[in-house]
């Protein structure tokens, strides 16, 4: 066993690549560990407790990128450093829905010296950075994506308010999902175009209700994310309330969707005040909002419309586009019905516990809020009931429990596990092997940015599981359009092949976990 380290000074690359390059070297042969990161003192401090702080590693600075690789042998681990380099000079691909030029430029002035039309600008750095350099940004004229997290509530008003003032728009910090002029950023999925504009405090959330816009026949004019903080009362919602505004003006949007985890009160009133006045259709859904509470509080607005889950919202705003007919309820399937049916006369006595393992933060909110309607005491690492809905310990799921594995808990120095699949594999077999999991639910979420074969890899690590616990029963959902680069119905297939009870939306898969635990429970 060797490890091998090599700081390049001065080099930046976003957050995603590194990611994905990290996750990427992790699957070769002989590869025990893989890492690219910034030298800041976080990384550094994951970096010691991974036994991969070495050489000139333990010097870097915030500036520096540090790669490091444990292996087999010195030469392997060399190797890897060798092709790490490499992929992360490699051009990046557009990977679908519209078309873009990459070049490589050392400043932000430079950027605008070879294309002065550029008049957006993506932040993937570390959060203490990014006041001072997206400040930078709006002072040219540039709206803001902020994929970092990180990022003090402080400084996320006083730039959100800097923008607001210049007539720009802050999205995030901690956006992970957007798709504008034709192009996803972020984690997206590929969409067609269309007359829908999507406003969300929800990376997952976007991308669900876009899988069912996609999957209803519509399509959108573009979708915004606000960064899931934004719906606080800190915040005062203060990026959807300029998106509402900006896409009321917008000849090109017709129907509004507005929806995110649940917000606080004042955040609340300010977002509805926006969409009442705002004009347009608009669907609102507020993960763990009840149905009838933003009818109550948005007044008589008739333009203003409620759904249920995510996935309605979608079918519904695309309802109201003009692209499809009546909206379906979301509901069981006899066939999902039969088998729940069959698994309950086989199941172990013991096993009588719910375990979600999710990717995305958003759907595990989601999850609680619908099997929480007759399952109490759902517990989760982030949990809707702030109060009483905390989990003792992340990393070991007690009673009824859902795992949000995208949390910084899980990802500091780490690649996501929409890109790395062996920590959500890991947790999945970790379930099942618990005498007390009857359920394991979670979602498999497709498109540009994520693994380029999800499915496949959980399949393996389900299969694997059912060996030794047969009768845990595993239920899952795949969020993705028929334009992604994964392959929609492969991947459904994959899961099914491996024994997975797949649902076509995320609500109806938490629908039919639900009506497993009611199963024994009566």
């Amino acid at each position: 066993m060797a490890v091998a380290v090599r700081v390049l000074s001065g080099v930046y690359h976003d957050s995603v690549k590194l990611m994905r390059v990290s996750a990427a070297a992790w699957e070769k042969p002989g590869i025990r560990q893989a890492v690219a990161v910034l030298g800041t003192p976080m990384n550094r401090e994951q970096l010691a407790q991974g036994g991969l702080l070495a050489g000139q590693a333990e010097h870097a600075g915030p500036n520096d990128l540090v790669l490091a690789v444990e292996a087999d042998s010195a030469q392997v681990a060399e190797d890897q450093l060798v092709s790490m380099e490499a992929d992360l000079s490699a051009p990046r691909s557009g990977g679908g829905a519209g078309g873009f030029t990459n070049f490589p430029v050392p400043t932000l002035d430079a950027a605008l010296g070879k294309d002065p039309q550029i008049n957006l600008a993506l932040f993937s750095i570390p959060g203490p950075n990014v006041r001072r350099e997206a400040e930078r940004a709006l002072r040219k004229g540039l709206h803001c994506l902020i994929f970092s997290d990180n990022v003090s509530v402080e400084d996320e008003v006083a730039l959100k308010r800097m923008g607001r003032e210049k007539g720009l728009l802050v999205m995030g910090p901690d956006c992970g999902t957007a798709h504008i002029g034709g192009v996803g950023l972020g984690f997206c999925n590929v969409m067609r175009p269309g007359k829908i504009g999507i406003v969300g405090a929800a990376g997952t959330g976007i991308q669900e209700v876009m899988a069912a816009i996609d999957a209803a026949g519509g399509g959108i004019s573009c979708a915004l994310g606000t960064g899931g903080r934004d719906v606080s009362d800190a915040v005062g919602g203060l990026a959807m309330v300029q998106s509402i505004e900006m896409l009321a003006e917008d000849s090109g949007t017709e129907v509004l969707l507005i929806l995110g985890k649940p917000p606080e009160a004042v955040a609340m009133e300010k977002v509805l005040e926006a969409a009442a006045k705002c004009g347009k259709p608009t669907v609102i859904h507020f993960v763990g909002v009840l149905i009838g509470e933003i009818r109550r509080r948005a007044g008589e607005y008739p333009h203003l419309h409620e759904a249920d889950s995510l996935a309605a919202a979608g079918r519904l705003s695309v309802s109201l586009a003009g692209q499809s007919g009546a909206v379906a309820a979301s509901e069981i399937g006899p066939e999902s019905s039969k088998r729940i049916s069959e698994w309950g006369r086989r199941r172990a006595r013991g096993r009588r516990f719910l375990r979600g393992v999710y990717t995305g933060g958003t759907l595990c909110a989601e999850a609680q809020a619908v099997i929480g309607r007759t399952v109490p005491g759902i517990r989760s690492n982030a949990p809707i009931d702030k109060i009483n809905g905390m989990m003792a310990d992340p990393v070991k799921s007690e009673g009824h429990s859902v795992v949000d594995l995208g949390d910084d808990f899980f990802t500091r120095g780490k690649p996501h596990p929409m890109i790395d699949p062996e920590p959500r594999n890991a947790r999945l077999i970790q379930e099942a092997e618990d005498s007390e999991t009857a359920v394991v639910l979670f979602d498999v979420v497709l498109g540009l940015g994520s693994h380029e074969d999800p499915a496949g890899e959980v399949a393996k690590a389900i299969e694997g599981a059912l060996v030794s616990s047969p009768d845990v029963l595993f239920v899952g959902s795949v969020t993705g359009t028929g334009g992604d680069p994964q392959n929609l119905k492969a991947q459904r297939a994959r899961l099914a092949e491996a024994g997975v009870l797949v649902a076509d939306t995320h609500v109806e898969a938490c629908l039919a976990a639900a009506a497993a635990l009611k199963e024994f429970s009566e």
